[in-house]
């Protein structure tokens, strides 16, 4: 039987759905395809292959026709639109922050060229090739962690028993308090993702200053320069 490489993936991403990831094996997606474990191996060498591939698929479900900064639009705007796009697509499948957070940029490609859409847009907007990889992987370092701590959760159940056998500590006082206010995970989502944001634009603020202070350093160097010239 002859098998192609999006049956593969396709297969591995349904296991991964129904058994989570520790179910992704190749001999189970052989199995799967009632194919020998040596068929896969024209397609993919090993599950980190698999993985990556995995990644691609998940990250092309919202990132196919995503489109870099264009002129006049807000960089805030637009890299938090990024990141609740990368959450939704980690989210859209069991363990889907686990799987994108460990590809490489090898076979992951949709990976590598998120990477490159943002960075590529951060220079635009005046950031610094340090600051825009910066900006790149501390939030989406941001979005990984936060979506693995979310599709791992406890249950209601086990957060009520676990309430009541600490009894009174900071962390039945946070449930308590976003219970009361009715604070969702889309909304510690947006605000954690705010708070980075304002640190980043603050770091960009500083590095204008430097920028503008290096800019008339050079400037003066260059004048006493060309003083010394004509004095000669």
């Amino acid at each position: 039987m002859k098998i192609h490489r999006e049956q593969i993936i396709s297969t591995a991403i349904a296991i991964l759905d129904r058994d989570g990831l520790e179910g992704v094996t190749l001999r189970r997606v052989a199995a799967e395809l009632q194919v020998r474990p040596g068929a896969l191996y024209w397609h993919v060498q090993n599950k980190q292959e698999l993985l990556d591939e995995m990644a691609n698929v998940l990250l092309s479900e919202q990132f196919a026709h995503f489109e870099g900064l264009i002129p006049g639009q807000e960089w805030s705007k637009w890299l938090q639109e990024m990141c609740l796009r990368l959450r939704q697509a980690l989210l859209a499948h069991r363990e889907g922050a686990r799987v994108v957070a460990g590809a490489g940029f090898g076979r992951a490609f949709m990976l590598k060229q998120l990477l490159e859409i943002t960075v590529s847009s951060l220079l635009a907007a005046g950031f610094s090739l340090r600051l825009a990889f910066l900006a790149w992987s501390t939030t989406t370092s941001y979005v990984y962690g936060f979506v693995i701590e979310e599709q791992a959760a406890p249950s209601e159940d086990t957060i009520r028993n676990a309430q009541r056998l600490q009894g009174e500590s900071m962390v039945v006082a946070i449930q308590r308090e976003k219970q009361e206010k009715m604070y969702t995970e889309d909304k510690d989502f947006c605000d954690g993702l705010e708070v980075i944001v304002d640190g980043i634009r603050q770091w960009r603020a500083k590095q204008l200053i430097y920028a503008e202070e290096d800019q008339e350093v050079r400037e003066q160097y260059s004048t006493e320069l060309d003083s010394g010239s004509r004095e000669k």
